[in-house]
């Protein structure tokens, strides 16, 4: 530098220029990697093929669903379970819980697999591990067991008679996002009211039930076991489906006898005859329906009452036998002008007999199939209900691992009956394999306990499936006229 200027020579600017391109070559070589970066990134958040499965954005908005359709219904409508939302392939769990009204919160778990399009349908797809192995729709529900049971012996489910039944799903996908809906079944359609007539004249004892609009409906009437009491419920059930459905009390209630034993015929034909003056029932169009002791009377009544156009009987006995008593006291449990109907006497062994002491008896079948073994042949024939006076069609619902009594061997005998006397109307076996004494609405038993009723989850609910549809669509048949 002279006098405040600065000289810079020829070799001192080559090395310059020298840096400068070096300088310049460096800038471009990076930004043709930042442009290449940013070309792969592009690729990469536009192509599902190589996304990966921990990928953040999933985690921020997740369109995992799991979808019932319908979620809200009557028992017996079929349904459909489906998780979209998935990857391809993709690995979920499924939990199914439920709260009874013993407060037991019941659970089952299922893991599947996705198909091709993300979506898992569980009425279609056999799951990969859990409570059950089969494709089932059902599956999730008979396969729940309970979480927090109360004593040793584990109680079965406590339905909830007024709110129906609630699930809750939930799924669960790889990386652990969830989403819940559920599943809900009433006795009474969802929006649609019903006329609720009470029954209390005469010494009779009922609930009438059926739909808001329309009419005059088929009637029926229901006969509930060895409880007594009132079956509400299933009367809103049946006035669900559009029936007229009179639930009738005939021993443990109000003022009627406490115990079953001796139980009038003409109570029942004096019920029937206010069924036949009700505007809202059709009075040729009657049906009856029993269940377990209640069958035994609907077959007992369809042969001694002719305004009976059909008779469902619940996994009944075709005979007539000794009543329920809780001091024993032997007697028929139905009588007619007064008089006691001949009746057949179970047999309790010795080994029943402590079994029964000790609180461990889960079993009376052999009560029943022993007293029938073992009865004279003009006993049993007297108590032999006879069917094939029944001047309607009959349906019978039978359970072949029934543990209250052999209801399977009893309606076979049944139908031997009606085919031997010729009966002219309709006449069907409805036998569920491996089921027990529980088989009356679909989805009733989500947990399962073989106390006195034999049969496990599966085949009950099966069961209950087939023995309800069957039911509905017998007496719509017969009624709807």
């Amino acid at each position: 530098m002279i006098n405040g200027y600065m000289f810079v020579t020829r070799s001192q600017i080559g090395g310059i220029d020298m840096r400068q391109k070096k300088f310049h070559s460096i800038q471009r070589m990076f930004c043709l990697v930042s442009v290449a970066v940013l070309l792969a990134q592009t690729f990469l958040a536009a192509s599902p093929a190589v996304r990966k499965p921990n990928v953040p954005d999933k985690a921020i908005e997740s369109n995992l669903r799991i979808v019932i359709d319908p979620a809200d219904q009557i028992f017996g409508t079929p349904f459909s379970i489906t998780v979209i939302g998935l990857m391809p392939e993709e690995q979920a769990s499924i939990n199914a819980r439920s709260t009874d009204t013993s407060r037991i919160v019941w659970e089952s778990n299922a893991v599947f697999k996705a198909d091709i399009k993300g979506i898992i349908d569980v009425g279609k797809q056999a799951p990969l591990s859990g409570d059950y192995t089969d494709t089932d729709i059902l599956g999730l529900l008979w396969s729940m067991k309970p979480q927090n049971p109360k004593g040793k012996r584990v109680a079965p489910y406590s339905h909830d008679k007024v709110n129906g039944l609630t699930v809750r799903l939930t799924v669960k996908d790889s990386e652990g996002q969830t989403a819940t809906a559920r599943l809900r079944r009433y006795y009474q359609r969802p929006g649609e009211g019903l006329t609720h007539v009470p029954l209390e004249k005469d010494g009779l004892y009922g609930f009438l039930y059926h739909p808001v609009s329309g009419g005059p409906f088929p009637g029926v009437i229901i006969l509930g076991g060895s409880d007594g009491g009132l079956y509400e419920w299933l009367a809103q059930v049946f006035a669900s489906n559009g029936f007229a459905a009179l639930t009738l009390a005939y021993f443990n209630y109000q003022d009627l006898p406490q115990e079953l034993i001796e139980i009038p015929i003409e109570y029942f034909l004096k019920a029937t005859a206010w069924m036949k003056t009700q505007k809202s029932i059709k009075s040729d169009s009657l049906g009856v329906i029993g269940g377990s002791k209640g069958a035994e009377l609907a077959l007992l009544l369809g042969s001694i009452c002719h305004d009976f156009k059909a008779v469902v009987a619940w996994v009944p006995s075709g005979y007539i036998w000794q009543g329920i008593s809780r001091n024993m006291r032997l007697a028929s449990s139905w009588s007619r002008n007064g008089e006691g109907i001949p009746f057949i006497t179970g047999v309790l062994t010795p080994e029943d007999i402590a079994k029964y002491r000790k609180g461990e008896m889960d079993s009376v079948r052999q009560f029943y199939a022993l007293g029938l073994e073992q009865a004279d042949p003009a006993k049993i024939e007297e108590a032999t209900i006879p069917v094939e006076k029944i001047k309607a069609p009959i349906l019978l619902v039978s359970g072949t691992d029934d543990q209250t009594w052999p209801s399977a061997e009893f309606s076979a005998s049944v139908m031997q009956r009606l085919e031997k006397y010729r009966h002219a109307y309709e006449h069907k076996h409805i036998r569920c394999e491996g089921a027990g004494h529980m088989v009356f609405l679909p989805y009733f038993i989500t947990g399962h306990n073989r106390f006195m009723n034999g049969g496990n989850a599966r085949d009950d609910a099966h069961g209950s499936l087939i023995s309800w549809t069957e039911t509905i669509a017998f007496l719509h048949r017969h009624l709807d006229r």
